[in-house]
Order: C-alpha cells, then sequence, then structure tokens
C-alpha cells in the first residue's frame, strides 16, 4: 500500500503506488548528508542511513521519526536482515538492533573474522551471510549467522576471493574473481553435504551485478550483457542463455512472477526479460534532465509488486508501468 524511496536532500518520502502522489517526505536535520538510495522497510518502520552520520527510524503513516541511532561507530550503512539492522564496528564486532525498536539485541565478534562483511540475507532460513577475504585474496571465510540470536549456523573457509550473492535449495551461490577482480565463475556450497561445486563461466565479467532464482543465477554486467547460468546441484554449470542489451550502465536485476527479470539503465530506462527465453520483452523510453544524461552514483534496483512495476530514473524521477504488458512501455 505504500512505496518508500530516498532522494538528494530528501531523508524518506512515501509514495501513493496507485498514482504517485507524495504523502510524506522528511529532510534530515540540519549539516546532513542526503541519504540517497539508503533506505529499508523492516519491524514496521521505515530506515533512511547515511554511513558516519545518523539512523534514523520513520512511522510509515505520518512520517514521524520514532528513533535515531549514532552511526559514527560503524563502518558502512546498516545491513537489514529481517526485523535486524546488523552493524559492524571499527574493530569487527558484529552489532544487531531491533529494528522496531532501535535496542539492542545482540553484541559480539564473529569468530574468525577480523572486519567482516555482510552481503545476504535468505529470509526463509533467517541467515544473514558475512564474509571476509583473506589478506592475498586466496581464500574467503563465509559464515551463517542467525540474525535473530547471533549464532553462527555453520562457517567454512572456501577457496578464492568469493561473495555470496543467493541461495537455493539450503545451499549458498557465490561469485569468485580473479586477481584483477574479475567475475570468473560461480560457487555452490551446500552446508548439509560440505559440498563444494565450481562453475566457470564462458568469459569474464566485470562487476555484474547478480540474482538467483531457483537453479539460475542470473549475471548482469557493464556493458548490459545478461547471462542465466544453471547453479543447480544436478547441473553441469551451462549457460542457459545470454542476451545483449545495450545497457551500458544498470541496476541489480530484480526477479518477478511471471518468469520476468526487470532492471534500469543509466539513462532512465526499464527493461523487461523473459527469464525462460532470454529475450527482451520491452523497454520504456530513456528520461533525460532537459535532454542530457544525468549522472548518479548508484542506479536503484526496480521495486516490482503484483502486476505492477515501479522505476527510477537519475533525473529524480519515479514511475510506474504494467509489468505484465511491457510490450507497450
Amino acid at each position: 500500500a505504500a512505496l518508500y524511496c530516498a532522494a538528494d536532500g530528501v531523508g524518506a518520502a512515501r509514495l501513493d503506488p496507485a498514482d504517485g502522489r507524495v504523502l510524506w517526505s522528511r529532510h534530515g536535520p540540519a549539516g546532513d548528508t542526503p541519504s540517497v538510495g539508503v533506505v529499508s522497510v523492516s519491524g514496521g518502520l521505515v530506515h533512511t542511513a547515511v554511513p558516519g552520520g545518523k539512523l534514523r527510524a520513520y512511522d510509515p503513516a505520518k512520517g514521524e521519526q520514532v528513533w535515531d541511532a549514532d552511526l559514527s561507530p560503524y563502518l558502512g550503512a546498516p545491513f537489514a536482515a529481517g526485523d535486524t539492522l546488523l552493524l559492524v564496528s571499527e574493530d569487527g564486532t558484529t552489532e544487531a538492533l531491533d529494528s522496531a525498536t532501535g535496542v539492542s539485541l545482540w553484541r559480539h565478534p564473529l569468530t574468525g573474522h577480523q572486519r567482516p562483511d555482510y552481503a545476504l540475507y535468505d529470509e526463509g532460513s533467517g541467515l544473514a551471510y558475512a564474509f571476509e577475504h583473506s589478506a592475498y585474496g586466496s581464500s574467503t571465510l563465509v559464515t551463517a549467522v542467525d540474525a535473530a540470536t547471533g549464532h553462527a549456523a555453520w562457517q567454512r573457509r572456501l577457496d578464492g576471493m568469493l561473495t555470496p550473492v543467493g541461495t537455493s535449495d539450503g545451499a549458498l551461490v557465490l561469485t569468485s574473481m580473479n586477481g584483477d577482480a574479475q567475475t570468473v565463475g560461480l560457487v555452490r556450497y551446500d552446508p548439509e553435504r560440505k559440498s563444494v561445486a565450481r562453475v566457470a563461466l564462458p568469459f569474464r565479467m566485470n562487476e555484474p551485478e547478480v540474482v538467483v532464482g531457483g537453479d539460475t543465477a542470473y549475471l548482469l554486467a557493464h556493458g548490459g550483457t545478461l547471462v542465466a547460468v544453471d547453479t543447480g546441484p544436478a547441473g553441469d554449470g551451462a549457460v542457459r542463455w545470454q542476451l545483449e542489451t545495450a545497457a551500458g550502465r544498470t541496476s541489480a536485476p530484480v526477479l518477478a512472477t511471471g518468469n520476468r527479470l526487470y532492471f534500469s539503465a543509466a539513462d532512465g530506462r526499464l527493461l523487461a526479460v523473459d527469464t525462460e527465453r532470454g529475450t527482451l520483452l520491452g523497454q520504456t523510453s530513456p528520461r533525460l534532465r532537459d535532454g542530457k544524461l544525468t549522472y548518479a552514483s548508484a542506479l536503484p534496483a526496480p521495486v516490482a509488486a503484483g502486476r505492477t512495476v515501479f522505476g527510477t530514473a537519475p533525473d529524480g524521477s519515479v514511475f510506474a508501468v504494467d509489468g505484465q504488458d511491457p510490450a507497450h512501455w
């Protein structure tokens, strides 16, 4: 019933998804750096964060601030994990805040980690995945943490410079990088069987955005190349399809019902892809400011809700389209 956004100079805003009306917007106190794109909804509240500044929680109905917290002792922005917000301090200690109240639920270092990063949260299991590369990138320590309690469900050191990107039937899927920070493969780790399967990509990809759905990983690289790779336990890691989308710089892709994948391009286009056939179903027109391409440091991913898809463009606009009919966008 609501769409939440962040923008330059706006800490948070609530829009009516039916017609795009701004129902409320809140600016941070004077002197705050705008919290562009850092907005999450958990614990029944809307949260915005400025790394090194303030974490603020707003009531979604009226936009009134409910609580705030100082982020200066922590590295980066909070990681949303269900009804918990995870923060990592300078000494590597993880602290979990109740996203509804801001109360600390637990605080302790993760065994074996010095400064972990959180890359993934699995809603089904309630596990947040922390990872940390070794000094020379030869291995990666991965820990599955129960976000509510802080207990480690499992921990494993895996060869290579890896980053968790998704889960599939209880297994963790990670990307693998070479020494030049190019993604060259995928790794599937099954914690129950303690088995590791590695898949080489057909070519190196520069900083791809990745989303996992079922037994398939979708990798969207700079330049617009979109590749679907089989990651299933019985599969051989084959490339299911490859599509050139001609989108030079993109957001992260988003999977939705009806075999749909959506992502935004730097010129404000929203693109739709059929995940079964690997075909481009449609795209919106570019959204430029005064006819010129506007640079944005980050491109927010679209939001799919029901049959509606909400997109944003670097010109600051937000728009909604019918996800069932991308051919007429």
